[in-house]
């Protein structure tokens, strides 16, 4: 068996894209916050349980892939701009749909939506020290693909493989 090598994650690396066709707008959002760059949870559970009297079960399939993805920004970041003005727009025209990819290039996490729109305004606080502005995207029909930051084992391939997947040789071993 071959000994897995250290990961590495590069917050930096971590990057969230808005396009938006309507008005060819297209912006790599900056200024996320110290402590956190984006929260992406799926807005449904993919299976329920339903468990009958006679302790029969059925798992129900949900076929959403819809999230929610939460991007807290500092507020001097010229991205606040941005999302205000999408929302406004939207609020003007119904039409402030737009694609929003997030990707780690410093691993193998992905995720794209062509249909998303700002949900939630963030609230807004000033103070002594510097603000964040949390806003919320929602996303419909969220493509997801959690990867890791490794380099991937032979053995670990070969599961991979199994189960579908496939690596760029980079991150082979």
């Amino acid at each position: 068996m071959t000994t897995q090598r250290l990961a590495t994650f590069a917050p930096n690396q971590v990057t969230i894209i808005i396009t938006q066709d309507s008005t060819g707008v297209a912006h790599i959002l900056s200024g996320f916050s110290e402590d956190s760059i984006v929260t992406i949870e799926q807005m449904q559970e993919k299976y329920t349980l339903y468990t009958g009297a006679d302790n029969t079960g059925t798992r129900v399939f949900n076929a959403s892939k819809s999230a929610t993805l939460t991007i807290p920004l500092q507020q001097t970041s010229v991205s606040n701009d941005i999302l205000s003005l999408l929302f406004a727009n939207d609020d003007q025209t119904s039409r402030g749909l737009f694609s929003i990819q997030v990707k780690d290039t410093s691993g193998r996490s992905a995720y794209f939506s062509d249909d998303a729109y700002v949900a939630v305004v963030p609230a807004a606080g000033f103070a002594n020290t510097m603000q964040t502005r949390e806003w919320v995207i929602q996303a419909f029909n969220l493509d997801s693909f959690h990867g890791g930051n490794a380099i991937v084992t032979p053995e670990d391939q070969a599961s991979i493989e199994a189960l579908g997947g496939s690596l760029d040789p980079k991150w082979q071993f």
